[in-house]
């Protein structure tokens, strides 16, 4: 029996060794760092993916305001509210680049329906102008454009919060109709 009561000392003695708790210890701390490793770089990524995403919406959203400042003054005189319109070559290109950019514009995956519907506004803002200068000078044909422009804006708000919300990305919209979102930065 003495014989067995001193392996079982000598191996509790083993058990809360120094030796043994150094390893554990440096086990322990090795596996910290290396799940506060995986979480920053996880966070990093979500970083990166939401810059991605902000810097889609800023310039798709300049794209919609710079062709909605070239094509005011043929909404106004479709409107009424001005009796003569004279179209300027430059902005009928302007309006062309723009096209362009928007279509080249690299959308995140979950706004791919977002940019359609943007670029089927660029395209509409185009064609009103580019029929204008055709020779179609008509107030009732420039206000049935517009017209499907209004519906195209409403969708493309509808289809930004959509892709807002599969992105998972905050937003709040406001009582003016604007939507300010939030996003993650370093």
């Amino acid at each position: 029996m003495s014989f067995k009561r001193k392996i079982e000392d000598s191996t509790e003695e083993e058990f809360f060794s120094l030796d043994r708790i150094i390893t554990y210890f440096l086990i322990a701390c090795t596996l910290i760092i290396g799940a506060l490793t995986f979480l920053l770089f996880y966070d990093g990524i979500s970083v990166n993916k939401e810059k991605k995403i902000s810097d889609y919406i800023s310039t798709s959203d300049r794209l919609l305001k710079e062709t909605e400042l070239l094509t005011e003054p043929l909404l106004m005189y479709a409107n009424g509210e001005n009796n003569s319109f004279t179209l300027v070559d430059d902005d009928l290109e302007s309006l062309k680049q723009r096209m362009a950019e928007g279509k080249a514009l690299d959308a995140p995956r979950e706004f791919l329906e977002h940019k359609d519907t943007m670029n089927a506004i660029l395209a509409e803002r185009y064609a009103a102008f580019y029929a204008y200068s055709l020779g179609n000078r008509s107030r009732s044909a420039a206000e049935e454009k517009f017209a499907g422009i209004d519906l195209l804006m409403e969708e493309e708000k509808n289809s930004l919060i959509a892709a807002m919300d599969l992105a998972e990305i905050n937003y709040e919209l406001l009582e003016d109709g604007t939507i300010r979102f939030y996003f993650k930065t370093y």
